[in-house]
C-alpha cells in the first residue's frame, strides 16, 4: 500500500520545552499513583523519568498529512528510563517522525504512525527515550 503523507517530515527533529522539575511537580505525579512499582518514585526531590509522561501531550508534532483513515488511537508506548530526575532539573524533548507503515489485519487496512521522543535535562544528558506509536483506520 502506498500511503501518501508529509514525507518531508521523516526524521526531522522538533524541540519542546523547557520542561522544569519542582518539588511540587514531583509530588504530584506520585500522587497520581501511575505506576505500579511505587519504588521508582522516590521522594519529593527525585523521581524516574516515567515524569516524562506529563509532557507527551505538550510535544510538538506537526501534521504530517496522512491521506488514510478517519478514525486516530494511539497504539502503545515503549519507554527506556535512563536517568533520574531531580527537583531543580530542566528538561527538553527533540521529537522525530521515525516511520509511516501500513498493515492489514483482521480488521482490515490499518497504517501505523511512531514516533520517537528524548528527553534530555540541563547537562545535555539522557533521560528517556520514548516510542510512541498512532494507528489510522477507515470505519
Amino acid at each position: 500500500m502506498n500511503i501518501k503523507y508529509a514525507k518531508k517530515e521523516l526524521d526531522r527533529e522538533y524541540y519542546s520545552g523547557p520542561f522544569l522539575i519542582t518539588e511540587q511537580l514531583i509530588a504530584q505525579f506520585k500522587n497520581l499513583n501511575i505506576t505500579k512499582n511505587q519504588s521508582t518514585i522516590f521522594d519529593n526531590n527525585v523521581s524516574s523519568a516515567e515524569i516524562c509522561n506529563l509532557f507527551m501531550p505538550s510535544l510538538h508534532k506537526p501534521d504530517i498529512k496522512i491521506e488514510f483513515g478517519n478514525l486516530v488511537f494511539f497504539a502503545g508506548q515503549t519507554m527506556d528510563l535512563l536517568s533520574d530526575v531531580s527537583s531543580g532539573d530542566t528538561l527538553t524533548a527533540s521529537t522525530k517522525l521515525s516511520n509511516v507503515y501500513s498493515k492489514t489485519g483482521r480488521s482490515g487496512k490499518m497504517v501505523f504512525i511512531e514516533w520517537k521522543i528524548i528527553f534530555k535535562n540541563q547537562k545535555d544528558e539522557y533521560v528517556s527515550k520514548i516510542t510512541e506509536s498512532f494507528v489510522r483506520i477507515e470505519t
